[in-house]
């Protein structure tokens, strides 16, 4: 399992309680550790800034050669 963030250049006001997306990927990683031994891996993206296109590509690909081999 790898959690993905999208919408990650998104900006909230903070007029409304708006957090930076850091600070929610934060909340929730320590939430996630309620269930988990250790927190799965994650990715930060955003298709506006292509932020964490490398890294899903590269997790896509590290995953495909582990089932290929097994």
């Amino acid at each position: 399992m790898t959690l993905v963030f999208t919408k990650c250049d998104k900006r909230k006001k903070k007029k409304n309680g708006g957090r930076r997306p850091e600070e929610n990927v934060e909340t929730f990683q320590s939430l996630i550790r309620e269930y988990f031994e250790a927190a799965p891996p994650w990715i930060m993206t955003s298709s506006v800034t292509n932020q964490g296109r490398d890294e899903i590509l590269l997790h896509m690909s590290q995953l495909r050669n582990y089932w290929l081999k097994h």
